[in-house]
């Protein structure tokens, strides 16, 4: 059969013209590519050399509730909040001055319907036979679900579990901007509550946490509404730090901090209040966070003495 074969294909005249192409074939082909492409897990996309979607496939109607038609013309900015956009075009313009491929570019984008998604985002670049740039091609996955498991993760570590208080971690990460920054300097006043004690002690761990609660709420309101920041390093000891203040300024900060955590506190059908002893620090560039802490330290132990001292 083969060398049957081998024959007749030796006296087919050189000039024998080619076989007709197999037209419904390739249309099967072509409609196997759209559905492969169409029903993939990752949105897949082109875009030419301005950043315009030249090519979409279907798979944006989840992502983003868009159709491909809706898309085509439009860039991937257009479909990102403001601030986004800016950042993300800014690292795509340095990506496409140098005609390179990129990879798991995080971005947020807006759904229609006003929902934010997280998209990780891929590509290569295409090149004209010039080496001039035509545009790239690349693929987008959805990985909303894993970024806000992450950020969980990244909150919990940083903040306290009672109180939603930035931790000892973070306040340190604070102190370090606080310090570092261009004209650094800031005024740190350790709390220490005085009367706690006795409340967890009579009323049992569970009120206590209560309170701690209430004044950590407290603390964060009067900080936000300030422009400082509350943080509890554990126990009953809070931290807020301010931006660099004069003595009597910082002074009347204590007074407000001692004001909001003596006001009374309701448990149930029982009513407590609790106060504070303030020590306050004024940081400035030469400071570490250690070194400016221990100074707020000390000064919360001076305050307690001459309390005690007072009584």
């Amino acid at each position: 059969m083969s060398s049957y074969f081998f024959r007749q294909r030796q006296c087919e005249p050189a000039d024998a013209p080619a076989p007709e192409p197999d037209l419904a074939a390739l249309k099967r082909e072509v409609q196997r590519l759209r559905e492969m492409l169409d029903l993939n897990s990752d949105w897949i996309w082109e875009v030419d050399a301005a950043g315009r979607y030249t090519y979409v496939s279907l798979h944006c109607l989840t992502l983003l509730g868009y159709r491909p038609e809706e898309m085509l013309g439009r860039t991937p900015f257009d479909f990102m909040p403001p601030d986004e956009a800016a950042r993300v075009g800014a690292a795509f313009a340095a990506i496409v001055a140098e005609k390179r491929g990129f990879s798991h570019l995080l971005n947020r984008n807006v759904r229609r319907d006003g929902r934010i998604v997280v998209l990780e985002t891929s590509g290569v670049p295409l090149l004209n036979p010039d080496g001039s740039l035509r545009g790239y091609r690349g693929i987008d996955r959805d990985i909303t679900e894993r970024e806000a498991a992450n950020e969980r993760l990244r909150h919990a570590a940083r903040h306290d579990s009672l109180t939603e208080l930035p931790n000892r971690l973070y306040l340190r990460e604070h102190l370090e901007v606080r310090l570092g920054g261009a004209g650094a300097g800031c005024c740190a006043l350790a709390i220490d509550l005085d009367r706690f004690k006795p409340v967890n002690d009579r009323l049992g761990h569970e009120a206590g946490d209560l309170v701690l609660r209430e004044i950590g709420r407290r603390l964060a309101d009067l900080a936000a509404a300030r422009g400082a920041f509350a943080a509890r390093p554990g126990g009953d000891e809070f931290v807020v730090v301010a931006g660099t203040l004069a003595p009597e300024a910082a002074d009347r900060l204590a007074e407000d901090l001692r004001a909001a955590i003596g006001g009374p506190i309701g448990l149930g059908s029982e009513t407590v209040a609790v106060g504070a002893s303030i020590g306050i620090a004024h940081g400035r560039a030469e400071d570490t966070v250690d070194t400016l802490l221990a100074a707020a330290d000390r000064a919360l132990y001076r305050a307690k003495a001459a309390r005690d001292a007072a009584c």
